[in-house]
């Protein structure tokens, strides 16, 4: 008979050996969902603003220059810093209709303190408390009432772009100081200081919403508002934080267009609105919320400013290019529509 260690130890050489790990394909991060980067994901839609650059640039003469590069960098650049603020808001499954005329109204105001006191600093200071506190408002509302985020953001629409017509009397304020119109024209590199502008601000909210708290409270929000809820989440003020943010966001926007324009007027935000939420989606930030991020965003916004140059470039006609931009913006909602149906049949 065998001593108790002999027999534990031939147990243990009798037993098999596990089977290897997998590799190969099987294993690769690529074919496997769970182990691929989240910035893969966010990345998903880059393939295609490359396929879009290249069609364009074999269709149209210069495309692929510095200029014209830079000029599509630089005509995204509002779009691009309005675009942040309304990113917040649709993860959280709402909708900001405002932007347009936030950006007015920012920019009138700035223009109106600039133009008053000289001051270019009290300009940029009084442009964002507005844009701020408009967004506060609005915010509020959307959070503490049973209403529906559309039509609260519809009303302010109406509301501030009557106010800020009232207080420019209907006419562009400008001029504006030399130096502060530089900043949408000069820059290192060659690239205007407001598109530098974009990309510190991109980099900054992409590290809020993915590495804090604040911002996975609202993916959490955007994903089961209920769920959030129980979870402790304070849904009210989440809600609320991000129209307020996505009022600051506004205003920058709205000061770095009234650099790049000179002067402000309160309708010169109103056309950006279907190419802020239509870079959201484009990126591929869900309209229902919970699923996005900054970097989808910049994608989206660098595809519409590509499509716009490029069609341009070509000689379209602004009506042509509204029902192009129009229909791209109309599939990719669609096709995020299509996406949310499929993943809960499945």
């Amino acid at each position: 008979m065998q001593p108790e260690s002999l027999r534990g130890a031939g147990a243990a050489e009798a037993a098999p050996a596990p089977p290897p790990a997998p590799s190969g394909k099987s294993a690769s991060w690529l074919r496997d969902p769970a182990r691929r980067p989240g910035w893969l994901a966010d990345l998903s839609m880059l393939p295609v603003l490359v396929v879009l650059v290249a069609l364009l640039s074999v269709l149209t003469d210069g495309m692929l220059t510095f200029s014209n590069i830079t000029n599509v960098f630089s005509q995204s650049a509002v779009v691009a810093i309005a675009a942040i603020g309304a990113t917040f808001v649709i993860l959280t499954g709402g909708i900001d209709l405002s932007t347009g005329s936030v950006i007015g109204a920012s920019g009138v105001t700035a223009a109106w303190v600039i133009t008053g006191t000289g001051s270019v600093p009290a300009g940029i200071a009084a442009g964002l408390l507005a844009g701020t506190a408009i967004g506060v408002v609005v915010g509020i509302v959307v959070a503490k009432l049973p209403v529906v985020p559309f039509a609260v953001t519809l009303a302010a629409l109406y509301v501030v772009s009557g106010a800020t017509t009232l207080l420019s009397h209907g006419r562009t304020i400008a001029p504006v100081p030399t130096g502060f119109v530089q900043f949408s024209i000069d820059g290192p590199g060659g690239i205007p200081y407001s598109v530098w502008l974009a990309v510190v601000l991109y980099a900054v909210a992409q590290t809020v919403l993915t590495c804090t708290a604040w911002g996975r409270r609202v993916l959490h929000v955007g994903a089961d508002v209920e769920v959030a809820r129980i979870s402790g989440v304070p849904v009210t003020r989440t809600r609320a934080s991000v129209y307020a943010v996505a009022g600051l966001f506004s205003s920058i926007a709205g000061i770095v267009l009234t650099s790049g324009l000179a002067g402000a007027g309160a309708s010169m935000g109103s056309p950006l609105l279907l190419n802020v939420v239509g870079a959201v989606v484009l990126g591929g930030t869900s309209l229902f919320g919970g699923r996005g991020s900054l970097l989808r965003t910049a994608v989206g916004v660098l595809f519409l400013g590509f499509l716009a140059n490029g069609m341009s470039l070509l000689g379209l006609a602004s009506y042509d290019q509204q029902i192009v931009t129009g229909a791209v913006i109309f599939l990719a909602a669609s096709a995020d529509g299509i996406g949310r149906l499929v993943r809960r049949r499945s």
